[in-house]
Parts: structure tokens; sequence; C-alpha cells
């Protein structure tokens, strides 16, 4: 290991200061790395992974902070993002087609939120995302985070080119065989800085395996993205029960089977989610929040979110929660009947036959986001969503009568299959369960584990890769998610690590690192 001199020395080096600390947003990992640095640009990029590689240390990329598992950290050298946030012009003439209005370049650490409004203020939008906007775009793309429908992959499927510093320093641009670039005017330089050399590779491999990397094949530098032209969405949030929503050519029916959802004549939204409580209501059977986003090209009114959103006082209530979220969950720990109550007031609260905003708005479920919380996501194949919601119902009550409670409704969500290799969502229809836990509570991280090894050994559900608790031990289990991918994922992710410079504690975790820690 380097000695402590020759550290001294590489902190100089790479503009980084000595020690440090560093943790999640949620609190469920955190680091002590033996440097931090906020690389600034794409010189100092390459040249930090050039000396951290030189030095036999390793080194990853965080994002903001919003993943639960240990997928972007390390305690050697731990880079973060701050200072490589920003757009970035993309040559056209170096593209096969330099008219394409739909495809824009950005740094890998700009925040969704930026994201968006640069993107809005020049007539165009993300496709689809998340219910929040707080996480960089690298991050968001390297763990195959996602929105909802059946028609829209994860984000990662919007990438068509990544620049990436890989083992030695090197700069890679990587694309699809058929990949927006063309050859035979690429200059083989960084477009702001000519003097970085740029190894074009356009390999569909090589492209599926990097863009869902888990941060372990180098430092994305940039993405180019392809994007929608500017849209607004109405969104419409509906209750109904379990029994009416799961019956026989029901609306979960025709959601799955790819039929218009509200029958023949009437609109079906290009978004549509489920919120629960996965306990009995007054009636016997279990609320379900149905939530039905409509696309729309011509402008719709721009309403206010804090007042024109769900129930009266929405908002408001939900700010409280972000205030008080710790006090609330001891106070159910102490009244664990108030668990099944607060779900039920959070259904419906959200109720609303109305609300219209520019897309972005609307996708950001708002102030909740900020709530003291911690959360896993589990993905099955849709054709499971039945039997995975039931079991969910079953589970809750065995783990209410052992003192863990829900505090927060379930979510479902609808995803198109990607050909990401490690993408949860690779080769199926996929639906994702999102389990939620106040912080505070004595016995959410019971909660959470529990629902994830059940839905793990029952339907083989597989963990989102910044959304779980670090459930996955071994290669064998990765895979047995990903038979017909893992392999040929883990060629690619030797092919740019070659040395282990990017290897973490994921990786060592799975058991697949380069160069092992004890």
């Amino acid at each position: 290991m380097i000695n402590f001199f020759a550290l001294l020395a590489l902190t100089a080096a790479i503009g980084g200061y000595w020690g440090g600390y560093w943790e999640n947003w949620e609190k469920t990992e955190s680091v002590f790395p033996k440097i931090m640095s906020q690389p600034a640009s794409a010189a100092q990029l390459t040249t930090y992974v050039r000396k951290v590689a030189d030095a036999g240390l390793r080194v990853r990329m965080t994002g903001s902070g919003h993943s639960t598992s240990d997928v972007a950290i390390t305690n050697e050298v731990l880079f973060t993002p701050e200072k490589l946030n920003k757009p970035l012009s993309l040559d056209r003439n170096r593209l096969k087609n330099p008219a394409d209005p739909s495809l824009m370049r950005v740094m890998s650490g700009i925040k969704v939120a930026d994201l968006n409004t640069w993107l809005d203020q020049n007539g165009r939008a993300l496709f689809n995302m998340g219910g929040y906007d707080g996480q960089t775009i690298a991050g968001v793309i390297m763990t195959a985070t996602h929105g909802s429908g059946l028609a829209y992959g994860p984000i990662a499927d919007s990438v068509v080119s990544l620049q990436m510093v890989v083992d030695g320093g090197q700069m890679v641009q990587i694309e699809p065989a058929n990949g927006i670039t063309n050859p035979a005017t690429f200059t083989g330089t960084l477009e702001e800085n000519s003097t970085i050399k740029v190894r074009l590779i356009q390999d569909d491999d090589a492209f599926n395996a990097a863009r869902v990397s888990i941060g372990s094949m180098g430092v994305v530098y940039s993405l180019v993205l392809r994007t929608d032209q500017k849209f607004w969405l109405r969104e419409v949030r509906q209750q109904i029960s379990w029994t009416e929503l799961s019956k026989p050519g029901g609306l979960l029916d025709r959601v799955l089977a790819g039929q218009p959802i509200y029958g023949d004549g009437q609109p079906s939204p290009e978004h549509w989610e489920l919120q629960y409580s996965p306990y009995r209501n007054e009636n016997g059977d279990h609320t379900f929040l149905i939530t039905n986003r409509y696309r729309s090209y011509t402008p719709l009114p721009e309403q206010s979110a804090l007042l024109e959103r769900g129930q009266p006082g929405t908002e408001f209530g939900s700010s409280l929660i972000a205030l008080f979220g710790l006090p609330l969950s001891t106070i159910m720990d102490l009244f664990p009947e108030l668990a099944k109550q607060s779900l039920q007031l959070a259904l419906d609260s959200q109720v609303d036959n109305n609300y219209t905003n520019v897309s972005y708005k609307v996708f950001n479920i708002g102030v909740v986001n900020y709530a003291p919380a911690v959360a896993i996501e589990a993905a099955f194949d849709a054709t499971q969503t039945k039997a995975a919601i039931e079991r969910s119902f079953s589970l809750a009550d065995s783990l209410f009568a052992q003192g863990a409670k829900s505090t927060s409704p379930i979510a479902i969500r609808f995803v198109k299959p990607t050909s990401a290799l490690i993408g949860m969502q690779n080769g199926r229809p996929t639906m994702f369960m999102e389990v939620i836990a106040l912080r505070g509570s004595d016995n959410a991280p019971r909660l959470l584990k529990n629902y994830q090894r059940t839905m793990l050994a029952e339907f083989g559900a597989r963990p989102h890769w910044g959304l779980d608790m670090n459930l996955l031990t071994s290669e064998a289990q990765a895979r047995a998610l990903y038979p017909a991918t893992w392999d040929r994922w883990k060629t690619q992710y030797r092919r740019f690590n070659v040395t282990g410079t990017f290897d973490g504690k994921v990786t060592d975790r799975l058991g697949i690192s380069v160069r092992p820690r004890g």
C-alpha cells in the first residue's frame, strides 16, 4: 500500500485533501477516504485518474449521495462531482446526422434538476424521469434509475454516447455499433480540449455495459442524451380497491397486456403507476392510488403544486413530514396502529382530478422527497405483479406482528425492457416495487431487509443497484439474476478496468474485484 509521504504527494497532485468523511443522504453508508477531490475539467479528470492508477490506488466517483447502497464509494480516493456540472456544446460536424435537434451533451455531474432547467430553456425535455431530481445524471444512468410507463425504459436508454476516463487515464467515447458519430469526421480529440486524445469505440456490448456499469468501468466525463421536445403533463390521481383493480380483465390486466386501460375510445395515460397501503382498510380490502399522467405537446396551464396538487394542505402536510419525520417515526413506534391510519391519510390526500404543469415539474413528487426516509426497490418480471403485491400484504401483516411496520405507501411502477446488460429491466417488461420507511423507526432496517430477501428468494426480484441494502454478496447471485448477460458485462468490466483502478466496495462485495481488498 502507498506510504504516508507518497499519499501526501498524491493528495497535492490531484488537488484534493487528505482524509475526509463522506456520508450518503439516507445515512446508510459512510466512508473515510484517504483522499477526496473535485475534478473540474476533462484535463484534471484524466490526469487525476492516471496518477491514482500509477499509485496503485482505487478511485470512484460519487453522485449526489442518493443511493442507499455502497455502489458509488471507496475508502481510497473518492471523487465528488460538484464541478463537473455544466451543459456542453456538441460538435455536430462529427455526427452522422448533424441536424438532429434531439441530441444534447452535458457533463456527468450535472443534477437532473439543473439539466431539466437547461433543456426547458432550449425547448427540450427528458422523455421520462423518476419522482426526484436531486441526483446527478451519471448517477441515475449508472444504476438504471427509471420513471414509469411500459413504453419507456430506464433513463439510461436516453444515452446515445458517453465519454469516460478508463484505466491509465485514457478517454474513450463509447457508442452502439451504429452510433451517432461518423468515424470519418471524428477528430480523435475532445471537443473542449484538443490536447486530450479520445478513442472512439462503437460496439454494442461495450455500450450496453458502460451505460449501466455501477461506476466500475471508469469515471464518466460527459453524456450525449436523446431528448424529446418540450411537453406538458396532466396528472389525475384516483383511488380504487385491490379487488376492483386486480379482477380478471380489469385495469391491471389491461396495463400488463398493453390494452387501452380505460376502455375503447378513452385515452390511456402514457405514465401509469400505483401506491398502496399493505394493510387492510375498514372494508377489509386494500386501498390503491392510481396516478395517471397524460402527455401534451400543446401548452397546458402551469399550476402551483403548493396550491393545486392533491387535496388542500397536501404540500403543507408533506412539508411537516419532511421536517418532523424523525419524531413522527418515534411516535409510530409507540403507537403502531397510527402507521395504518397515516398510510390511508397519505393516499387520501393525493387524490386529484386535474393537475397540469411542464413535464419535469409533474414527474417530481415534491417536498416529500426530503423526508428523512430510506428505501429499497426490487424489479420483477411484470407477469409477477399480482402475486408480488399480494405477497406484500401477507409480509406486511407478519412484520407488523413482529413490531416492524410500514410507515409509507408502497409504490409500483412499470418500465420497458432495456438492452443495458445489467439494467434491472434487462430482457423483460418490468414491475418495480419500492418500499419506503421513515429513517428514525427502530425497525425500519429489519422491515426493508425482510422485503428484499423475501422478494429475491420467492420471485427472483432484482435489487435496484442504488436502492438496496447491499443484498447481493456473491457473483453467483448476480449471474443468477442476469443469466444471459452477466458474463458479457463482466468481460467489458475487465476490458476497461484492467488493473482494478475502479474497483470499490460493490465489486468487493460481489467478489469480482480485479484486485480485491481484504
